[in-house]
């Protein structure tokens, strides 16, 4: 019996195709990919973990509304990086991801901003 040639691997291949992506990825972005759903929810646990810490801990109450703000820009970076590992856990759409990121790095500039 003959294999139809579209089912035949490719010379030297083993049947292990790479795919054009995969090619063009280096291998820490296969990583990732390969990774997603642990490496995601690792990211929202410690995020989830720090917006926590950043949310309990107490305000200094001579940094006056400076320090409520750092205290609320902290909290909501953190909430932003879950938001970045949740999304990218699940492999949301892309654009979701991004506009967490873009979020997450508004609230550091406002926390770096207010802490002067």
């Amino acid at each position: 019996m003959s294999v139809p040639p579209e089912t035949t691997p490719p010379e030297g291949t083993d049947g292990e195709q790479e795919t054009e992506r995969d090619a063009k990825n280096g291998p820490l972005t296969r990583f990732a990919e390969r990774f997603r759903v642990p490496l995601g929810v690792v990211v929202a646990v410690i995020g989830a973990s720090l917006a926590v810490v950043f949310a309990i801990r107490p305000l200094d109450t001579a940094a006056g509304t400076s320090g409520l703000i750092t205290q609320g820009a902290g909290v909501a970076l953190w909430l932003c990086v879950v938001g970045v590992g949740v999304t990218w856990a699940l492999d949301g759409a892309r654009k979701v991801t991004n506009a967490f990121v873009l979020a997450l790095v508004a609230c550091y500039l406002v926390f770096l901003i207010s802490g002067l």
